[in-house]
């Protein structure tokens, strides 16, 4: 258990390695001390964090550089719940609020926001249930022997095809059949809607088989569709500039096998987990620091959002803006869906 003075002086040292990723001089922590502290008394203190093994200093009068037990530290002593600027979250709100109502457009730009809010990576995951349940579908007449089929799902998803069709159709048959399926299929599974006995037409045979086929599609997909945006900002950290150290996670986007790791790690419900070099299972992502929470709702289908950068990240600002975005999420499908939210309040 560090003393007062200690946890002071290395919370200083790791906020200011974070910000210049430059070995902290026992001066550049004395300039930021609150208290008047001398350097001699500062250089002691760091000389017990040495040994302890919060921080390393490679020479004896060189800066030192926080180890990931001193990261740690620092996540566990700031303050909570930790917010973006008012501002910001009105920016963020504004850009939502002038966007299309449609899940996969706001995982995307949750991605997009988040990697610019933390300057590293960000993964967004659309609203996945195991057992995807039918909410609704519509057809909307294109040309004679076009339409368009959208399926409705209750966990927060559309799925649109375009149905070539071996019969002229009509926007008042499409409506027939979009009003015999919402009243009797609605709710069910793809097994459930497969096994289901109706009198169809040519027409309606077509579209409840390729409904089975949309649902069946997404039940069997490996993995939930996401969104990544930052990597850039990633391997642009100092860290990564210097050597290959990143080349394990870029091989690991590549070959779409990050998001594996990360549903692995992902907490339960509204938990924020925040994970530190050898803290990840996964021995590739060992360089890094992640952040990763659920959204949703919790009783048809959820999502994950996530941050990966350098072990020195901004973790104030990328917490705050996976509490700020989750909760956000959660708000904006509850009210497009339906249904308890993961978070019940908002950041």
């Amino acid at each position: 258990m560090l003393s007062d003075r200690a946890g002071e002086v290395l919370n200083i040292l790791v906020d200011e390695y974070i910000n210049s990723a430059l070995p902290v001089a026992s001066d550049d922590i004395a300039r930021r001390s609150p208290h008047k502290v001398s350097s001699a008394t500062i250089r002691s203190t760091m000389s017990q964090l040495t040994e302890e093994g919060y921080i390393s200093r490679p020479h004896v009068s060189a800066g030192a550089v926080p180890l990931n037990r001193a990261y740690r530290h620092y996540v566990e002593s700031l303050k909570s719940p930790l917010e973006l600027p008012a501002g910001l979250r009105q920016q963020i709100n504004r850009q939502f609020e002038e966007s299309e109502p449609d899940v996969e457009l706001w995982s995307r730009q949750c991605a997009t926001i988040l990697s610019r809010i933390s300057t590293n990576m960000a993964i967004v995951t659309v609203p996945w249930a195991r057992s995807p349940r039918l909410k609704q579908i519509q057809l909307v007449y294109l040309e004679e022997y076009l339409a368009l089929l959208v399926v409705v799902l209750q966990e927060a998803r559309l799925l649109r095809r375009v149905l070539t069709l071996e019969e002229p159709t009509t926007q008042s048959h499409l409506n027939q059949a979009t009003n015999l399926f919402n009243e009797r299929l609605s709710g069910m599974d793809y097994r459930q809607v497969e096994a289901t006995q109706l009198e169809l037409s040519p027409l309606e045979t077509r579209v409840k088989n390729e409904t089975v086929t949309m649902l069946r599609d997404v039940e069997t997909a490996k993995s939930p569709e996401h969104y990544i945006h930052g990597l850039r900002w990633l391997l642009n950290q100092p860290e990564f500039s210097r050597d290959g150290s990143a080349r394990g996670l870029v091989e690991l986007v590549e070959e779409d096998m990050l998001l594996g790791s990360i549903l692995a790690q992902r907490p339960e419900a509204d938990d924020v987990a925040v994970y530190i070099g050898e803290e990840n299972p996964d021995e590739t992502l060992r360089s890094f620091g992640m952040i990763v929470c659920q959204y949703g709702l919790s009783q048809q289908a959820t999502g994950t959002i996530c941050v990966i950068g350098p072990t020195r990240m901004g973790y104030a600002q990328a917490i705050g803006g996976v509490n700020f975005l989750s909760s956000l999420m959660d708000q904006l499908v509850g009210e497009l869906y339906g249904g308890d939210p993961v978070h019940h309040t908002n950041s």
